[in-house]
């Protein structure tokens, strides 16, 4: 599977990794996962993730990611998705899991949950500084026994979603360093300001 990177050309600072982009489209692709042997289960993943830099101009941050799993290679048969959107502007929480299916309990309620349908609820997944990553939802796909996973494979994700939440401590870090400090000196440091 081949992953491409391409600025976007509708706004030069934002970079936009996916598969399947080239420079006549900007859709993703979905792509199969590796079918549990002897069962009927096949499916596909589809991700696409948007970079820019952060206010200050200093660290690449993700500005949006999309990781949908499918029951068919052309992505029209959802099982669910996940979603981040930094500053999401409708209301509903930046980092959410939507689920595809019918719900007894929107039935039973009716009326405009269920007219909206189970899979435009957005369920939260973590706050910006610690949400979802893909890491996780490749867990979620073998943990559920949805592909056949490789010896190991813990051992392979688990570096990568370690890099993900120590990067994501540092900017909460950043933009909470008082927090730090006060967490440093209870535990016993002592926290020098650097010099201006």
């Amino acid at each position: 599977m081949r992953i491409t990177a391409m600025v976007s050309p509708r706004d030069r600072d934002i970079v936009i990794v996916a598969k399947g982009l080239s420079k006549t489209s900007l859709d993703s692709e979905p792509f199969p996962l590796r079918p549990v042997p002897r069962t009927a289960i096949r499916a596909w993943m589809d991700m696409s993730f948007r970079f820019c830099y952060d206010p200050e101009g200093e660290y690449f941050t993700v500005l949006s990611s999309f990781v949908a799993i499918y029951g068919d290679e052309l992505g029209d048969t959802c099982l669910c998705h996940f979603d981040y959107e930094r500053n999401k502007a409708d209301g509903y929480p930046e980092a959410h899991i939507q689920v595809y299916g019918q719900s007894p309990v929107l039935d039973a309620w009716g009326g405009p949950l269920l007219e909206r349908g189970l899979h435009r609820l957005h369920f939260p997944a973590g706050h910006r500084r610690f949400r979802w990553c893909l890491e996780d939802v490749i867990e979620f796909v073998i943990a559920e026994r949805m592909v056949d996973a490789k010896p190991n494979w813990k051992d392979v994700i688990e570096p990568g979603r370690k890099k993900f939440h120590q990067m994501q401590l540092k900017a909460a870090i950043r933009r909470d360093i008082d927090t730090a400090i006060k967490y440093l000196e209870g535990e016993g440091y002592t926290v020098t300001p650097p010099e201006k």
